[in-house]
C-alpha cells in the first residue's frame, strides 16, 4: 500500500500525518482557521511536507469537529492525492462496538481515538485526549467483530481552557499559558492556578481509573492530546499509562487500512 495521507480538524489546530506503511513519516500543524481557501490550504500542507501526486498516495482519511471547514479540507486533499479522500463518519469500519452509546452524540475524534487505543493495547481501555476540552472515552471489551465498546466518558474543560477562563472571569487572576507542574502546592497565585489546571486534572484521571479498575482489572489509560506530557506526572493508578502524541493520526490510518 502507498503512502496514505491523515489529516484531523481540532477546534485550536488541523494536524497532518503521511504514513508509509505501519510508519509516521511525518506530522504537521496548522493553525484552525474559519477563512481558509483551498488555495491557502495547500500552502500550508505543502509547508507542512506534504507533497503532491508524485508521493504515490494511496488516499487521505479526514476527521473534523469543525464541519464549516469540512469541504474545502476534502477539496485540498483530493488535489493533493488525487483521489477522493474518506471523511470520518458513522458509515465507516471502526472496529468499535457503539451500541451503549446514544446515537450520533459522540465525536468522530474519540471514535478514532479508541479504535487506535484498542488496536495498539487492547480492551478495555480509558483514553484521555488532552486538547481544548479535556475528553474520555472509555471502552470495554468488545466481541468477534469489534476490537471494544465504548461504554461511556467525560468532557471537562482543558488545561488551558480552565486557564483562560479563569483570568477572562475574574479581575485579578493573570493571564497564563499551560507550563510543567513540578509541586503540587503551589506558592503564589500562577502556581496555584497551574497546579489546580494541569495536577488537578491528573489527580481527576487518577481517581477515575482507580473506580474503574474495580470493574475492569485489565484496564489500561492511554494519554493523547498536546498538553498530555504536562498531566502525565499527575497520573498515579494501578492502570499502566501510556502516552501516544499521535494516537488520532494512528486510528485514521487503521480505519483507512479497514475501508479499502
Amino acid at each position: 500500500m502507498g503512502k496514505i495521507l491523515t489529516v484531523d480538524i481540532g477546534n485550536s489546530n488541523i494536524v497532518v500525518g503521511v504514513w508509509d506503511g505501519e510508519s509516521l513519516e511525518r506530522t504537521g500543524r496548522i493553525q484552525t482557521r474559519r477563512d481558509y481557501l483551498v488555495k491557502e490550504l495547500l500552502d500550508a500542507f505543502t509547508e507542512n511536507g506534504v507533497c503532491g501526486a508524485e508521493c504515490a498516495y494511496e488516499g487521505a482519511i479526514l476527521s473534523s469537529v469543525v464541519p464549516e471547514l469540512n469541504d474545502v479540507c476534502l477539496d485540498a486533499l483530493k488535489e493533493i492525492t488525487g483521489k477522493r479522500p474518506l471523511l470520518m463518519g458513522p458509515l465507516l469500519d471502526t472496529g468499535i462496538d457503539l451500541s451503549e452509546y446514544a446515537p450520533g452524540s459522540i465525536g468522530m475524534d474519540r471514535i478514532v481515538d479508541v479504535t487506535a487505543a484498542a488496536t495498539m493495547y487492547g480492551a478495555p481501555v480509558l483514553v484521555c485526549d488532552l486538547g481544548t476540552c479535556t475528553t474520555i472515552t472509555v471502552a470495554d471489551l468488545g466481541d468477534a467483530h469489534h476490537k471494544g465498546r465504548i461504554i461511556g466518558g467525560m468532557i471537562c474543560p482543558g488545561v488551558q481552557l480552565s486557564l483562560n477562563a479563569e483570568a477572562e472571569h475574574t479581575s485579578q487572576l493573570p493571564k497564563l499559558r499551560a507550563s510543567e507542574v513540578k509541586e503540587l502546592l503551589g506558592k503564589d497565585t500562577s502556581s496555584n492556578m497551574m497546579s489546580g489546571a494541569a495536577a488537578g486534572c491528573g489527580l481527576m484521571l487518577s481517581e477515575l481509573a482507580k473506580r474503574l479498575t474495580y470493574e475492569m482489572p485489565d484496564l489500561k489509560v492511554v494519554v493523547t492530546g498536546g498538553l498530555g506530557k504536562l498531566v502525565i506526572p499527575w497520573i498515579k493508578c494501578d492502570a499502566k499509562v501510556h502516552y501516544e502524541p499521535d494516537l488520532l493520526l494512528r486510528g485514521l490510518r487503521d480505519i483507512f487500512v479497514a475501508n479499502n
